[in-house]
């Protein structure tokens, strides 16, 4: 999710009448010492302070690794009466980031900075936001000279002022949000940071930072300076667009609400009527699926032609029948839905699917196309849909279809040959495609009669299909090799 992401640098310089040691000490919320003998002391604000990290490149002197000594030394390099000290790289930690992962968040983002030679006081603040959850502030404080044997070099190294000041500072947000995206990736961490200025995020602009004594004039004098009364009137823009941005994401949500529930009506699936054959549970399905695929032991391979393979799902409990015309049966235990395009292979699939289960009485739900494919297979089975009343052409479709099958099995002589013509009749209907079906039920079309079945072969009988994931029964006791006699 996009999170809220800031970045903020500065200086600190002299000219402004601030200090690295000034800022060293509020980082820190403890008590400093200037090289100048002057103490900073930010002890107050100690309940905030999480954790010091010292960041430094390899081989760099031990008094980088202590603050009061650190910026002692890098205050005593300047000379210059407006010199600036220290460099300010702060931003906010995610709040997805969990407390375990601050510290390899924060070396993970200032790792640049140190191979380009700094040396960085970073400190974690831990305070209550104005929503109630938590607002971690990183503090990073960074020198302005690299480390040149045991001391400052001579010169700044300007190469670092064109870096923070490329695009107004763009660049190193761009950095910053690129290596706090890719922190959270690779840590599942659900963050995607955005350097793009807020005009272009389309939202309104940040807070704008008055000075103090604009507070003070107002609480001394009763008068609210222009700056204020902007700030003020800012702050309601601000609120009342966080209201309408709420109620657009709370608009969105009960779309998204709505769609699933339209999704849930139509999706394609058939289910049992009696309240006793619904499952609860996934054993309870695993259960349902065993039994109807192993009751019969075996299953003969006429009764699966359109089958081209079957597999279990352990982990999902329920069996996926893939069908030889591209589609796919979900047999859930409790309901048989359909993936793939409909065709009357997989609504004569599906009722068959229902017929093995044992159901006599069953709902329909989806589209009316499938609806009445499917409500007219699960006629042509025996088994009464409750829920769906066929429209006036799928009905005629069944009529026709149940004059058509009685008209085969009554010209047939003997009852192997009726059973072969109805497997040959049931198979052509079954390579019916989605458009076929779609003629019959839309238009009423009366096919030739079909010449009746030659007898089967008795030297080749019908091949059976054993299910891929049935296991093979253990062996019985007093048998084998180890029984005893």
């Amino acid at each position: 999710m996009a999170d809220f992401f800031r970045v903020q640098l500065g200086v600190v310089s002299r000219a402004d009448g601030h200090s690295a040691a000034k800022r060293s000490a509020y980082q820190a919320c403890g008590r400093l010492v200037a090289h100048d003998g002057q103490a900073f002391d930010f002890s107050r604000k100690a309940a905030e302070h999480v954790r010091t990290i010292m960041l430094s490149p390899q081989d760099a002197p031990e008094w980088t690794r202590e603050p009061q000594s650190l910026w002692q030394r890098a205050a005593a390099a300047e000379k210059r009466m407006d010199a600036q000290e220290a460099r300010i790289v702060d931003f906010s930690m995610p709040r997805a980031v969990p407390a375990d992962l601050w510290d390899a968040c924060i070396r993970h983002v200032y790792e640049p900075f140190v191979r380009m030679g700094m040396v960085m006081q970073v400190d974690v603040h831990d305070t209550r936001a104005n929503d109630g959850g938590r607002n971690v502030n990183v503090h990073g404080l960074s020198t302005l000279r690299e480390i040149d044997g045991n001391g400052f070099a001579n010169r700044k190294n300007r190469a670092w002022n064109d870096r923070f000041r490329e695009r107004n500072g763009r660049v190193v947000r761009e950095q910053f949000a690129e290596g706090l995206t890719a922190f959270c990736r690779e840590h599942g961490i659900d963050y995607q940071g955005d350097a793009r200025p807020n005009t272009e995020r389309d939202l309104p602009d940040p807070e704008p930072n008055l000075p103090r004594w604009n507070f003070e004039y107002a609480g001394r004098t009763g008068e609210m300076p222009e700056a204020l009364a902007a700030l003020q009137k800012h702050r309601q823009q601000r609120r009342t667009w966080e209201a309408a941005k709420a109620d657009e994401i709370e608009a969105a949500l009960d779309l998204k609400r709505l769609e699933a529930r339209i999704r849930e009506r139509q999706q394609r699936r058939l289910c049992p009527a009696e309240p006793a054959g619904t499952r609860q549970g996934m054993p309870d399905r695993r259960a349902a699926i065993l039994r109807a695929w192993h009751d019969g032991d075996w299953i003969d391979a006429d009764a699966v032609t359109a089958i081209a393979s079957t597999r279990f799902d352990a982990e999902r409990s329920c069996l996926w029948i893939d069908l030889k015309d591209g589609s796919a049966l979900v047999d859930r235990g409790d309901t048989i839905a359909l993936r793939g395009r409909l065709t009357w292979m997989a609504a004569v699939e599906t009722a068959a699917a229902a017929e093995r289960h044992g159901w006599t009485e069953v709902h329909v739900y989806g589209d009316q196309a499938y609806k009445d494919a499917v409500s007219v297979a699960a006629m042509l089975r025996g088994l009464k849909v409750l829920n769906h009343e066929l429209s006036p052409k799928a009905r005629a479709e069944l009529d026709r279809l149940l004059a058509a099958r009685s008209f085969e099995v009554a010209t047939t002589l003997r009852p192997e040959q009726g059973r072969e013509a109805y497997h040959q009749y049931e198979g052509a209907l079954r390579k019916r495609s989605s458009h076929d079906i779609h003629q019959q039920l839309t238009k009423q079309v009366f096919g030739k009669n079909t010449p009746p079945a030659a007898a089967p072969d008795t030297e080749n009988p019908a091949p059976v299909l054993r299910p891929r994931y049935r296991k093979p029964a253990p062996p019985q006791r007093g048998s084998g090799r180890n029984a005893v006699a």
